[in-house]
């Protein structure tokens, strides 16, 4: 039996969308506690901004983030401010 090696981690550089916007959600830790919803919610941003998702608000439904200390529309307030932060 062989192993195989892990698969690669694809770093992106920091003025890559996809980086600005992890990095922007991930600054919502006291608002989403949970790393993991934050990283679904993330990726669901992320295929927002490629336009596979129509609003911001459908991301935030599609993510679910549970660990969510607001309701889902101040969750939308916050998700948008930070996106317009960071140039999205």
């Amino acid at each position: 039996m062989t192993t195989k090696k892990p698969a690669d981690v694809e770093y992106f550089s920091d003025d890559k969308p996809v980086k600005r916007i992890y990095t922007g959600i991930d600054e919502l830790k006291d608002v989403i506690p949970v790393d993991n919803d934050r990283n679904r919610l993330s990726f669901c941003l992320n295929l927002y901004v490629n336009k596979e998702i129509t609003s911001v608000a459908e991301a935030i439904q599609q993510a679910q983030p549970k660990s969510s200390t607001v309701d889902f529309r101040k969750l939308e307030e916050l998700v948008t401010k930070k996106l317009k932060e960071k140039g999205l």
